[in-house]
């Protein structure tokens, strides 16, 4: 039996040109992460990454105010955002690869492996960063994005960014309203135009919600319970019923308001959304939330009185796509510029508009079987949830 010559590993498959391609065809999909993102955390990862490493966001206190000539100063009191390094991957047989002599790299490896790859990505920070808002608009057609993007313009002096579900911006469209082209083409995939300002990018993964009657029914006497600092909102008199609150639907609760970025109170309502779904199956149900700070200090994000007793709310029943604004800078995106380990000296690196893979080619020593992976080592998450905020389009069927 001949064997295989697996030489061509070296050549074909791994060199910095072809891996740069892959990055490439990452980056035109990565929108969501780096548009409006910053790098808050290059400069603290020194040397190898580690993937699994957890570094902190400060925000910081804004001070007390008081009226008058005596001052009323208190010690400072921060509050931390923590990000962790995750490393995704992708992989293949080298030799599947090497039989094929015609093979198109852009085509029938770029595209396919490497938009594999960056979808995980995206789909995983995506559904991690839908909850973590303070704001949430609910309406038809153009309206809550413009309600959205107004909020958030008084409230920071940065630009707005917007990710809108493409059956949300298909709704508006079949209403005769129209995203404004922009002339200057996007690296990114999805670019639709400007609405109020905002530049919108289509974005798949965001996640729609469909809220039916018997859950609105269930809740249409619940109260909250007294809301403090953590990450849970306790709901009472529910009217139980086999029925599930959906991930991601926004809770009203009568009286309580988001901050703005220094931790003062705004007239727009705070919007408490839910982590996971949550069973109608009590009285009484506990609701995973973003964090809530109600202490009045610079990173405060929710306003209230005592809340205890209040009215609760949701939107109608129907099914919702979503949108999300967000102020430059409200969100992190942080490539790691090494790897912790090096399989072999068969090695690539592609990077484009911060969107870095690495690749490796190296042989199983027991099954002398060649194989190549692709890791993507990246840091990303919202550090200021006060500058994002969520919208629901309604769907008119």
């Amino acid at each position: 039996m001949a064997a295989t010559n697996m030489n061509p590993v070296d050549n074909a498959i791994i060199t910095s040109k072809l891996t740069q391609i892959l990055s490439l065809e990452m980056a035109k999909k990565a929108g969501f992460l780096k548009i409006g993102s910053r790098d808050y955390f290059s400069d603290q990862i020194n040397g190898k990454m580690r993937s699994g490493k957890t570094y902190q966001f400060v925000i910081p206190d804004a001070g007390n105010v008081v009226e008058g000539l005596v001052i009323s100063p208190r010690p400072i009191d921060e509050r931390k955002v923590e990000l962790t390094i995750t490393n995704m991957n992708n992989s293949v047989r080298a030799d599947a690869l090497e039989l094929v002599t015609d093979i198109k790299w852009e085509d029938e490896v770029a595209e396919t492996y490497a938009g594999k790859l960056i979808n995980a990505v995206v789909r995983k920070e995506v559904e991690k960063a839908q909850p973590q808002v303070n704001t949430c608009f609910v309406g038809e057609g153009f309206r809550p994005l413009a309600k959205a993007a107004g909020y958030l313009k008084s409230i920071v002096n940065e630009d707005i960014v917007g990710f809108i579900h493409p059956e949300a911006a298909a709704v508006i469209r079949t209403n005769g309203q129209q995203f404004q082209p922009v002339g200057t083409p996007s690296l990114y995939n999805g670019d639709i135009g400007t609405f109020y300002g905002v530049r919108f990018n289509e974005e798949k993964f965001l996640e729609p919600i469909e809220i039916s009657q018997e859950v609105v029914d269930a809740l249409s006497g619940a109260k909250a319970s007294n809301i403090t600092t953590g990450d849970s909102l306790t709901i009472t008199g529910v009217t139980t019923a086999d029925a599930v609150l959906p991930k991601n639907t926004p809770i009203f609760v009568k009286g309580a308001f988001a901050c703005d970025t220094v931790g003062d109170k705004t007239t727009t309502p705070y919007a408490f959304v839910a982590k996971e779904d949550v069973a109608l199956s009590s009285t009484s149900i506990t609701v995973p939330v973003s964090q809530i700070i109600t202490d009045d200090i610079g990173s405060r994000n929710l306003n209230t009185s005592a809340l205890n007793g209040k009215k609760v709310s949701i939107p109608a029943s129907g099914t919702y796509f979503p949108a999300m604004l967000r102020a430059k800078g409200s969100y992190d995106y942080t490539p790691v510029n090494t790897m912790e380990f090096m399989l072999s000296d068969k090695t690539g690196v592609g990077d484009t508009a911060g969107i870095k893979v690495f690749a490796n080619a190296f042989t199983d020593g027991v099954s002398a079987i060649n194989t190549v992976r692709w890791d993507a080592p990246y840091m990303a998450g919202t550090v200021e949830a006060r500058g994002v905020s969520l919208v629901y389009l309604k769907d008119e069927d």
